[in-house]
């Protein structure tokens, strides 16, 4: 259905630079692709009313129609890790980062492609617009999951969180995160370097362990940016007095300055190994 979709609409495309970078895909097509904007792509409604017409569907039911979204990404169940092994993927877009939200389930690229590598995966509060159809799913165990499934992203507005308003530039002896994916020429793939680096960026996106893990461990894995583009995911990082020990001692749009070791994780910049040794985050 959706590959119809496309033929009908590919006389409204227009050629737009892709945001952050994403490569060349199977069919050669460089860093910038025709993304499109056609008015019959879907009919245009919030999260909210999907998930109405989802939950008014019968047990495991599927619109007729096609339907299109603009949303918050306000979860990923497919990490950019998984690209390109997992060439679709999962994510949840709500209204806003207060309402309810809506799995978009097997989610394709930009023009129905599949995606190539990490760096193409929108990031939590990114926002972005998406079709597909509506579905009622119903697990075995009797959970209800509204879904918007099989369908593909036609526009991202922001790839990172609405919350970045900008980074101050880095200290001496400090990189910015472009700088600090720089590194990664030198670095071989699953390699980290043997130099500690420190490194401003503003956090874009985080990941929330479990109130046992965040007790046990006291580290947080979270995203930092210095233009609103671009970004490092900081893995497993300690805080500076050794452990983290509430989720609101690091907010999206903090400033911080993580102190780690740099891996080359399938092209992904990933600081690890280290800790967040400055943040403007009054609790930390």
């Amino acid at each position: 259905m959706l590959v119809a979709v496309v033929a009908m609409v590919m006389a409204g495309c227009k050629e737009t630079p892709y945001i952050n970078n994403p490569g060349v895909n199977n069919e050669g097509i460089p860093d910038t692709v025709t993304v499109l904007y056609p008015d019959t792509d879907g009919i245009e409604i919030s999260v909210d009313s999907a998930i109405a017409i989802c939950m008014a569907l019968p047990e495991g039911g599927t619109t007729s129609e096609i339907y299109k979204l603009r949303g918050m990404v306000v979860g990923n169940s497919t990490h950019p890790y998984e690209i390109p092994a997992k060439r679709d993927i999962n994510f949840s877009i709500s209204d806003n980062e207060c309402a309810s939200n809506i799995s978009c389930y097997y989610t394709k690229n930009l023009n129905n492609r599949r995606f190539q590598n990490g760096k193409e995966v929108p990031l939590t509060g990114s926002r972005l617009t998406v079709v597909g159809v509506l579905t009622k799913y119903v697990s075995s165990s009797g959970n209800i999951t509204p879904e918007l499934k099989d369908g593909f992203i036609i526009s991202i507005d922001s790839m990172v969180s609405e919350s970045f308003k900008g980074c101050p530039e880095p200290k001496e002896g400090e990189l910015n995160v472009n700088q600090a994916i720089q590194l990664l020429e030198n670095i071989e793939n699953k390699a980290t370097s043997t130099e500690t680096y420190k490194i401003r960026g503003v956090v874009v996106t985080r990941d929330l362990p479990t109130p046992s893990d965040l007790q046990q461990y006291g580290n947080l894995t979270f995203s930092i940016s210095s233009d609103g583009g671009s970004y490092a995911t900081c893995y497993r990082l300690k805080h500076k007095n050794g452990k983290f020990t509430a989720y609101n001692q690091l907010e999206l749009g903090d400033t911080v300055v993580v102190q780690a070791k740099i891996q080359n994780f399938n092209g992904i910049c990933e600081p690890t190994q280290g800790n967040v040794i400055e943040s403007s985050n009054p609790n930390f």
